[in-house]
């Protein structure tokens, strides 16, 4: 996945945005720090396409989405602190 953010941002955020998305949806609390890993690939590629507009906007939403979950929240807030 690394190798093709600088070539290929579109296909990296859509892959990466896909597998955050399926660990928090099934809401298993072992397996967010998984979530927040793919999390941190979604904001580079983001970053890459040079969207931070969109980004914020694909952060706030999750917040919103997933709010209820303490250990996810936790989690987001240390590894994505700059939102």
């Amino acid at each position: 996945m690394a190798a093709a953010l600088p070539t290929h941002p579109d296909w990296a955020l859509e892959n990466a945005r896909r597998r955050a998305e399926s660990i928090m949806d099934v809401g298993k609390a072992k397996y967010y720090h998984h979530a927040v890993d793919w999390l941190k690939r979604v904001k580079a590629a983001y970053e890459a396409l040079n969207q931070p507009t969109e980004w914020s906007s694909y952060y706030h939403q999750l917040r919103i989405t997933h709010g209820r979950k303490r250990k996810l929240m936790g989690l987001m807030a240390a590894a994505l602190a700059d939102n």
